[in-house]
């Protein structure tokens, strides 16, 4: 579909990686699936001759396991109140959810004989109260979670807890104890 493009479409890997989706309620384990981020699709094979594209508005959530770790996803539906759509990676999700959206884009590149190129950008969200806030640095971080700064900055301090976009998981612990002192 892409001939003139290089690299891959696709989330971790070309090939297909062992998943569950559930469709409609229904789940079905122990599947083969390859998530394409460039149309926010899923690919699973179906007999022997061909990729069966499963229509997303019927797939409610699904995992993949990519390297020992399962990634978990869910569809938002584009009427969604908090202003994302499609499947994004559930990191947290209590009071409070964090989320990250894969995206790729192509880089035109296609003038002396160079081939266009696909590249990947990740987007981290955090949602409290319905208000969605796209997570570009800790200060981003911090001003979404507009109440209680001083005691968060307190718990990361006395913990010895290194939060970095680079590794949306190192937020989690303090969402968790963010979400304990707002019941």
């Amino acid at each position: 579909m892409y001939f003139r493009v290089i690299e891959s479409p696709f989330l971790f890997s070309m090939e297909h990686l062992p998943g569950s989706v559930t469709m409609n309620g229904k789940t079905f384990d122990n599947i083969k699936i390859r998530y394409d981020i460039y149309n926010d699709e899923l690919l699973t094979p179906f007999s022997s001759a061909g990729i069966l594209q499963l229509n997303k508005e019927m797939v409610d959530s699904f995992s993949i396991l990519f390297q020992n770790n399962r990634y978990r996803f869910i569809r938002l539906p584009e009427d969604s109140l908090i202003g994302l759509k499609g499947f994004v990676n559930v990191v947290y999700k209590g009071k409070t959810a964090l989320y990250i959206k894969y995206i790729k884009k192509i880089e035109y590149l296609a003038v002396e004989g160079k081939y266009d190129k696909f590249y990947q950008v990740s987007r981290i969200y955090l949602v409290k109260d319905n208000i969605v806030s796209l997570i570009n640095s800790k200060s981003d971080f911090f001003s979404a979670l507009t109440k209680d700064k001083l005691l968060l900055k307190n718990f990361i301090r006395i913990n010895q807890l290194i939060i970095s976009t680079k590794d949306p998981g190192s937020f989690v612990p303090v969402l968790r104890y963010f979400d304990s002192v707002n019941q």
